[in-house]
């Protein structure tokens, strides 16, 4: 007797096709949300930076007319 053999309609590898596309998915969130975590972190040291800048500036400032008012 000759026997059919058994047909399916998905194919043997879709599954880790899913899987690859899932932990490629992952890898994109995931690095997505470290980037955006360091330009968060940038955009708070530079207004700290600034923040320095014009608090030594403005230090500064009083310190010289200080000094002219003392000569």
């Amino acid at each position: 007797m000759s026997e059919i053999p058994y047909l399916t309609t998905e194919p043997m590898y879709s599954k880790k096709l899913d899987n690859k596309g899932q932990g490629s998915a992952e890898l994109i969130l995931i690095i997505g949300g470290l980037i955006i975590i360091v330009l968060l972190v940038g955009s708070y040291m530079s207004h700290i930076t600034e923040q320095s800048q014009t608090n030594m500036k403005h230090l500064l400032e009083k310190e010289r007319e200080y000094l002219i008012n003392k000569i």
